[in-house]
């Protein structure tokens, strides 16, 4: 699972937001009544997740109940006395439902941001860390710090990116190693006091684990941190 995308170019989401809008609001006025097609306005304003804006969810929904009503104003089948009170409830519930939807929206992006600043602080502290700090999932790499460049004796991040960490460790230490991923993926924070890995270039090399879960890109993660030990 990744992050739902905000768009740096907010430009086509709201065009399809008026758009969509515009259509449903037609549609609305020519129904007969006892028909919600109102209810068709949520799907503008889950559009309003792609957005960058915090207010975007409360602004849209402020403008689809007053679509709402003035549907309930221009239509003319709402004309009976029974069918105006009828129409007219339900017009209040939608809206009510309408409000409610982005708040929990509004919570969802809140989170969203949090989650996305929160990363960027962890991927900034890091980058400078003299140990190397490994991000892992289902086999595969999917983060390595400068430091992780130079202990694997690799050239570049990219020959370390989608590798199994696994594959470095010595095999007399691999079976151990794996398990105590899998007891990380669980939740558990693991220690090795000394594994011994193979570098890029065949160089033996004794490090410190330490391996814990973690988020990545909103999808669950096991960090590793490794402290390189040979020469203690």
């Amino acid at each position: 699972m990744n992050h739902l995308p905000r768009e740096e170019n907010p430009l086509p989401i709201l065009a399809y937001i008026v758009f969509s809008t515009a259509i449903i609001f037609y549609i609305d006025i020519i129904t007969p009544l006892g028909f919600i097609m109102g209810i068709l306005y949520f799907i503008p304003l889950f559009l309003t997740v792609y957005l960058s804006w915090r207010h975007a969810p409360f602004l849209s929904t402020g403008v689809f109940i007053l679509l709402i009503f003035a549907g309930f104003l221009f239509s003319p089948r709402d004309i009976s006395g029974i069918s105006m009170l009828f129409a007219f409830l339900n017009r209040v519930f939608l809206s009510l439902l309408l409000l409610v939807s982005a708040f929990f929206i509004r919570g969802y992006t809140r989170n969203l941001e949090e989650l996305r600043v929160s990363e960027e602080r962890y991927r900034f502290l890091t980058e400078y860390s003299p140990d190397a700090v490994i991000v892992y999932n289902r086999g595969r790499i999917l983060y390595t710090n400068p430091a992780g460049i130079r202990l694997f004796g690799a050239d570049t991040k990219e020959e370390l990116m989608g590798k199994d960490i696994v594959e470095r460790i010595d095999p007399g230490d691999r079976e151990t190693f794996a398990e105590r991923i899998g007891q990380a993926a669980l939740g558990a924070n693991m220690f090795l006091d000394r594994v011994r890995m193979i570098r890029f270039n065949g160089d033996p090399v004794q490090v410190q684990a330490a391996l814990g879960r973690v988020v990545w890109d909103g999808q669950p993660a096991i960090q590793v941190i490794l402290r390189d030990i040979t020469y203690r």
